[in-house]
């Protein structure tokens, strides 16, 4: 019995040594379905993102913007519609390059915001609380400068869920609770900051001041002196942004 006992262990030291391929095949394979999990969990979502932004077509963009902006008139309420005003509100449109569709709010949004296909939606005080069209017009520039830095429909697609991509690039269309739930987040998140240089290159590209906003932002000045000191215009008057006939009427675009 002795001498079995010991054969046997001698025979199990000798197979543990004995290469074992099967296992290394496991091993190999393992590590491959781990790597293909961690690329489909990390890459896969940004690249499927990545990809609907990039085939979307500017029509189809417009109709999703229109989309959320009727989600987002359950916070705001309508837009405000004086006939008068928006006439106005559209001559200072075309005196603004790429301002397309503007639309004054009365509640619920903080200075602007945009919403894919290009809309800039403007809260009334911009319009109500200030002396002269320049600090709206400005206001109007910084949120283009900002649409332009992060792709709208990109901004929606990085709040929703994974599926909310796969389904966009099948159906074209987003569901009305993806909308919805975006909606309430566009109203609520801090505005991406802009660098002076653009903002100056934006306003001597729309022939504004750019002293009027700076003060808007900060009634000190202290934190916007960059763009004070460096004004454009600081010297000499650009064309007028619109004059005081529209903008009165421009002012009474939501009524009493």
């Amino acid at each position: 019995p002795e001498m079995i006992e010991a054969i046997e262990r001698l025979r199990s030291a000798i197979d543990r040594r004995r290469p074992h391929p099967g296992r290394l095949r496991f091993v190999i394979m393992l590590m491959i379905w781990l790597a293909v999990a961690a690329g489909a969990l990390f890459w896969l979502p940004g690249a499927v993102r990545q990809y609907a932004v990039s085939i979307v077509p500017d029509v189809k963009r417009a109709e999703i913007g229109a989309e959320l902006f009727d989600q987002l008139q359950r916070v705001t309420g309508p837009p405000c519609d004086n006939a008068d005003g928006l006439r106005s509100l559209d001559r200072l449109a075309a005196r603004l390059p790429g301002a397309n569709q503007l639309y004054v709010l009365r509640d619920g949004v903080d200075k602007t915001a945009h919403l894919p296909g290009g809309a800039i939606l403007i809260e009334r005080n911009l319009v109500e609380d200030h002396s002269e069209p320049d600090v709206m017009a400005g206001f109007i520039l910084a949120e283009q400068l900002r649409m332009e830095q992060r792709d709208p429909l990109a901004q929606l697609l990085d709040a929703a869920p994974i599926w909310s991509s796969f389904r966009l690039l099948t159906t074209g269309a987003l569901g009305d609770g993806t909308l919805g739930n975006y909606a309430e987040t566009l109203l609520t998140t801090d505005k991406l900051p802009l660098p002076d240089t653009a903002l100056l290159d934006r306003f001597e590209a729309a022939s504004l001041r750019a002293t009027p906003y700076a003060y808007a932002v900060d009634i000190t000045g202290e934190s916007t002196l960059g763009l004070i000191e460096a004004d454009p215009f600081a010297t000499a008057a650009p064309e007028a942004v619109m004059n005081d006939a529209d903008w009165l009427r421009l002012q009474a675009i939501c009524g009493a």
